[in-house]
């Protein structure tokens, strides 16, 4: 299976995947990464669960195994303007599947791990690549982000890139503002 098929993972589940009994905030959970014959698929079981189960992470086709504890998601924030931060670049970035982007995500991956916002599961090693399973902490999305084996003379040239992708966009004078709207086609003017 290609390595592409790591870039996007279910969501940490509301309800435990074995008797289907919704998460209570701040309850310990357990979650298993397994190949499946329809690709990689991910468990999430609560704590009696997983007694009863006898540990499935030591069943055969499990990648990665980790426990965590339930964060009932906070109600999303209006915003009233978009802005581009780290993990929306992530978020696109992962979306891409430009190889050229592999140092981006993968330094993405990393300032959002020192946020807090991504906690390292895992590490495993797939088609030769050694591979970051991510979890992100408040949605429970797992992100699976393939080292890049950035060489020390490399990171200076990324930082800058993504330094540059995360700048807001220069705001325009009122020079060039006029000058834009004076080159742009008038949208009521009709050919005679």
């Amino acid at each position: 299976m290609p390595i592409e098929e790591w870039d996007r993972l279910q969501p940490r589940s509301p309800l435990c995947n074995g008797c289907q009994k919704a998460f209570a905030d701040k309850e310990d959970y357990h979650t298993v990464l397994s190949l499946a014959q329809e690709g990689y698929a991910r468990q999430d079981v609560c704590e009696e669960c997983w007694t009863k189960a006898g540990n499935p992470a030591k069943r055969a086709g499990a990648l990665s195994y980790w426990q965590g504890t339930y964060q009932m998601p906070a109600p999303p924030k209006p915003e009233a303007l978009k802005k581009e931060d780290a993990e929306s670049l992530l978020r696109k970035f992962i979306d891409s599947k430009d190889p050229g982007h592999s140092n981006v995500r993968y330094i993405l991956a990393v300032m959002l791990e020192r946020k807090r916002t991504l906690k390292q599961r895992d590490i495993v090693e797939r088609e030769g690549e050694k591979v970051l399973v991510y979890e992100h902490m408040r949605t429970g999305e797992t992100f699976l982000i393939p080292d890049p084996r950035l060489r020390l003379d490399q990171l200076g040239a990324v930082q800058v890139e993504v330094v540059a992708l995360l700048a807001p966009p220069p705001v325009p004078t009122p020079q060039e503002q006029a000058a834009a709207e004076a080159e742009a086609p008038m949208a009521d003017a009709k050919p005679e």
